[in-house]
């Protein structure tokens, strides 16, 4: 499989330039995903030009995986960047996590908006958001809601980390205080939370620059 991806991705540079990253925690623990390299995440005027370049390309081989290598599963999902729930959002150039380079780690929360949640969802991340700005934290995050591809009521926040430990004890300190904050200001937040999303999960990311392309 790792040649068969190594080979493929010949067949993509500039746009079309792609990151692999190995899920190792969660319900998806032991695939992969790709993501198009060109910006991470890809902004809406920045698609199609994308989706072109990696699907409009000579053949190289093995850029058709055969099913001994790879199951793939999913398909392709598009997701659109919500700046105003975002925090300290990545550069261009995919992720300079306080200036020690790309990520070594992107962690994924997944939300499931229940029928008719959208207002509450909206509401509470938003109140999340600006009482998080108040802090001095550098964490960044990336709020987006998805597009096309499967089921499209879900919000997810991605975090690029440069290790495990990260996710852990300053950034689970930093969402109990910014939680606390919320309640004080609302005695309504549960009744708010129960009629936003009705599931929630959380994966990691390792990326694997050895099965990665770059805009080079």
């Amino acid at each position: 499989m790792k040649k068969g991806k190594t080979h493929h991705n010949k067949a993509h540079t500039g746009l079309g330039a792609v990151n692999t990253f190995s899920i190792v925690n969660g319900p998806n623990a032991g695939k992969y995903v790709r993501v198009a390299a060109a910006q991470w995440p890809t902004p809406l005027d920045m698609v199609d030009s994308v989706y072109d370049a990696m699907s409009n390309h000579d053949p190289v081989p093995y850029d058709k995986w055969n099913d001994s290598m790879i199951e793939q599963i999913g398909g392709m999902e598009f997701w659109t960047i919500r700046p105003d729930l975002s925090r300290n959002m990545p550069t261009v150039d995919g992720a300079n996590v306080n200036n020690q380079g790309p990520p070594n780690f992107i962690t994924v929360y997944y939300y499931g908006v229940q029928q008719g949640g959208t207002a509450n969802t909206e509401y509470v991340f938003s109140k999340f958001n600006e009482i998080a700005k108040q802090s001095d934290s550098k964490r960044p995050w990336v709020a987006m809601t998805k597009t096309l591809g499967g089921n499209v009521s879900v919000y997810s926040y991605s975090t690029p980390h440069m290790t495990m430990s990260e996710m852990l004890g300053p950034h689970q300190a930093e969402f109990g205080e910014t939680l606390q904050k919320m309640y004080d200001e609302d005695s309504d937040l549960d009744s708010k939370v129960r009629g936003g999303w009705s599931w929630i999960w959380s994966e990691t990311w390792r990326f694997r620059p050895e099965l990665s392309t770059t805009m080079d």
